[in-house]
């Protein structure tokens, strides 16, 4: 009798771990953000938060027991880390996360002062780089409004 007490006590322990309903508030915010920081490992394309595989859905059970019995952020990191190596990971730590999340502003900034030396030679060379048929002081274009304008017997 006492066996099936305990083992009933285990069951709701276990549900109540896999729903996340006795976790404090700041716990259930380091359970979020970890379950956003580490990947599916089935297919690596969507955070453990998102994903509904049946891999993702141990993988939270297992964070929320992880942060239920004490252990920091870094060590579940570490944990997964440990078994499925970096790529686990949504943004890579040290120094290739950061070149990732740097290399698109370097790339923008790049852009725009190539746009704007660009644009700025444009303006400054003026009429000279226009094409003759945009340039209204061209004598080709004199002559060929000229040309129309005999035949055609109207002004253009």
């Amino acid at each position: 009798m006492e066996m099936e007490g305990n083992a009933m006590k285990a069951i709701l322990v276990i549900a109540l771990v896999a729903n996340g309903s006795f976790l404090t508030g700041p716990q259930t915010s380091e359970v979020q953000r970890i379950e956003e920081r580490l990947l599916a490992p089935c297919c690596y394309t969507q955070s453990i938060a998102e994903h509904g595989s049946e891999i993702a859905r141990q993988m939270r059970t297992e964070v929320v027991q992880m942060v239920a019995e004490g252990q920091t952020e870094e060590e579940v990191i570490s944990h997964y880390k440990t078994l499925y190596g970096d790529r686990i990971l949504i943004v890579p730590d040290g120094i290739t996360g950061k070149i990732l999340f740097g290399l698109p502003v370097v790339i923008a900034v790049l852009a725009a002062v190539v746009l704007a030396v660009f644009l700025r030679k444009m303006l400054r060379s003026g009429k000279n780089n226009l094409p003759i048929y945009l340039s209204r002081e061209s004598s080709t274009v004199s002559a060929l409004r000229g040309r129309i304008e005999e035949e055609s017997g109207e002004p253009f």
